[in-house]
């Protein structure tokens, strides 16, 4: 499991290529960018560094099925489901304390 500040870390070196896109399940049903890694790093990384997004947004994080296809794909070497995973238990830990 990824800290706050290692989630941070990854999604940073996101270059937004898209490359990750076109093995993403999700991505490839909806053709929705939230639904897909590349929109999914974007969600959380304006999470964390805005303070937050809405309940529509957070579904697409939601969705994501951890295939690990987009790590495959990625020129930047970024461990998307990781992140993904990672930010999920960040996420439901902060809501639970609520």
């Amino acid at each position: 499991m990824l800290s706050e500040r290692e989630i941070l870390e990854e999604v940073r070196r996101c270059q937004f290529c898209g490359f990750c896109e076109h093995v993403c399940p999700t991505y490839v049903a909806t053709r929705e960018r939230h639904y897909g890694p590349r929109g999914r790093i974007n969600l959380i990384l304006m999470a964390l560094t805005n303070g937050g997004v809405g309940k529509e947004a957070l579904r697409g994080v939601a969705t994501c099925l951890h295939c690990r296809a987009c790590d495959f794909q990625c020129p930047a070497g970024i461990r998307i489901a990781e992140v993904i995973r990672s930010f999920k238990a960040l996420y439901y830990r902060r809501v639970a304390q609520r």
